[in-house]
């Protein structure tokens, strides 16, 4: 249990560095350029979707790590390529818990801790969003 909990630990600090960076990235670029508010919203809706995939990645691959260590599986015949686990990681991440793959053993604490940085971390992307939109918004007019 303890290894679970560190590697828990481990990946919602990485997932936590890389949303830190791209949302300073999102607040410079809004900042230094002179673009329309449509401009704005998609660039910061696409780094941000961007940095949502990768910590969802970064998750993906602790859960590769985490069954290849023994701290469980995964409870479906067919998941055997990365592709299968980052799936299961983008539907945990996002909260949808559609349940055609979930976890076993240790692994199922990883899922619960993934789900609520995902959560804690869309709910940022949305703040940001609407601050990025009004603070344009409110400056243009």
């Amino acid at each position: 249990m303890l290894q679970s909990i560190l590697l828990a630990t481990l990946l919602f600090s990485l997932s936590g560095l890389v949303h830190v960076s791209a949302m300073g990235f999102v607040m410079k670029g809004v900042q230094n350029w002179n673009l329309p508010r449509s401009v704005v919203l998609l660039f910061a809706l696409y780094i941000l979707s961007a940095a949502h995939l990768a910590e969802a990645g970064v998750y993906a691959i602790g859960f590769a790590f985490g069954e290849y260590a023994g701290l469980g599986g995964f409870v479906q015949e067919d998941v055997d390529t990365f592709i299968d686990i980052f799936y299961f990681s983008i539907v945990n991440y996002t909260f949808l818990g559609l349940g055609d793959i979930y976890p076993s053993g240790h692994l199922r604490f990883l899922a619960g801790i993934e789900s609520l940085n995902g959560f804690l971390l869309i709910s940022c992307s949305a703040s940001l969003v609407f601050t990025v939109v009004t603070k344009r918004a409110n400056s243009v007019a």
